[in-house]
């Protein structure tokens, strides 16, 4: 195989690391010609400051950047920018012009394409609106192998009805679907009737470097307070909820690392607590360092969050279950209280279990992680693009 694209929401160079890195990473270093299609990446980023659209990221990935790897080979990251409006402007405009305008670009996909992947042979998509390409590129390259990998099915409720459209078509439409969980499989089968027959899939879980859980790393700075209640991800947070716990326990420092920055109001909130810290990310190499030196991990998703949102047991909890924290959750899903995982639902349970999350100090879960090692999983993956 030649060339093997991704198209994702991701940029390569990220403080959140998503499986896609993983899945690339093992594609160049079969040595796969691998590009890294990052979209949607509307022009409006230009007034932006996210880390995934900004400025320097549009005028970056237009032009595309070669990142070598010490795994071997290299990834070519690279963008489509686009007239894309922001999801309000659904609300008052048809959905056959928001799609025109997610598609519309400066120049022509079809010129894009064949400048950038020639001689793709297979495109492996995220769920992302980049979805919207795949009639498109069926078109353009009718022999490449299509491959969906939703790492977060795009069902809830929140989700525009345009989108989910999108992607029943390609669920439909895909040689393969590798489905990350049960609970992902059990909402498209609500979707769409006759799920089984009609679409191709697995069930492929994400992955986790369990080694890097079970070593010694120096304190980051952050964390040498002590009594620390880590939050590592990219979904938004019960920022309420943090703030009791802040005021009802002085003696515990809450940091919550996530690279999307909460409202202003809320940043100035925070900064009125001295045992609320908050970090705008990190690099994903450095996760299993702050990780294995906190006392809890906590994970406070919003009120009601889990409820149409089929994301099961995510790797977040992967990374503490294998560093034995204890685990505090907040509105998820009640299938980790199998797994030994504290699951609250009122502010004060999860104030009583992050206090007796303290006194345990170490935890052992039932949870197998056993067949989850991201070596075994890339393996998976690797077979499938070239059955």
């Amino acid at each position: 195989m030649k060339q093997i694209v991704f198209i994702t929401t991701h940029n390569w160079q990220t403080k959140r690391l998503g499986g896609f890195h993983k899945f690339a990473e093992a594609t160049a270093a079969k040595g796969m010609e691998t590009i890294f299609f990052s979209f949607p990446r509307p022009y409006y980023g230009y007034f932006m400051k996210r880390e995934q659209l900004n400025p320097s990221v549009l005028r970056t990935l237009t032009k595309g950047s070669v990142y070598n790897l010490e795994t071997g080979g290299s990834i070519f990251n690279v963008t489509f920018p686009t007239f894309r409006l922001p999801d309000g402007f659904g609300k008052i405009l048809p959905n056959s012009l928001m799609n025109f305008l997610l598609k519309l670009s400066l120049g022509s996909f079809k010129r894009f394409a064949k400048k950038n992947f020639p001689q793709a042979e297979c495109f492996v998509f995220e769920s992302c609106e980049g979805v919207i390409f795949v009639d498109k590129i069926k078109k353009l390259f009718p022999k490449a192998k299509i491959i969906y990998r939703p790492s977060d099915p795009m069902v809830y409720a929140s989700v525009p009805e345009r989108v989910k459209k999108m992607e029943q078509n390609i669920l439909l439409k895909a040689d393969m679907n590798l489905i990350v969980n049960q609970e992902g499989l059990d909402a498209y089968r609500k979707q769409i009737p006759d799920f089984d027959s009609k679409v191709k899939y697995k069930l492929l879980s994400n992955g986790i470097d369990l080694d890097s859980y079970k070593k010694e790393y120096p304190v980051p700075e952050e964390l040498k307070c002590g009594n620390t209640v880590l939050y590592v991800g990219a979904w938004g947070v019960e920022w309420p909820l943090l703030f009791k716990a802040a005021f009802e326990t002085p003696e515990y420092n809450y940091v919550v690392v996530c690279p999307n920055y909460p409202p202003e109001k809320v940043i100035q909130q925070a900064k009125t607590y001295k045992n609320i810290i908050y970090v705008p990310g990190i690099s994903p190499t450095q996760v299993p360092a702050w990780i294995t030196n906190c006392q809890v991990v906590m994970v406070p998703y919003e009120t009601d969050f889990y409820k149409d949102r089929p994301l099961g047991i995510t790797a977040k909890y992967y990374q503490a279950m294998a560093a034995k924290k204890p685990i505090v959750a907040y509105h998820d899903t009640p299938k980790l209280l199998d797994a030994g995982v504290a699951v609250t639902y009122s502010y004060e349970d999860f104030i009583s279990a992050v206090k007796q999350g303290m006194i345990t100090k170490t935890k052992e879960y039932s949870f197998d992680l056993k067949g989850r090692e991201w070596s075994t999983v890339t393996d998976i993956f690797i077979d499938e693009v070239f059955l």
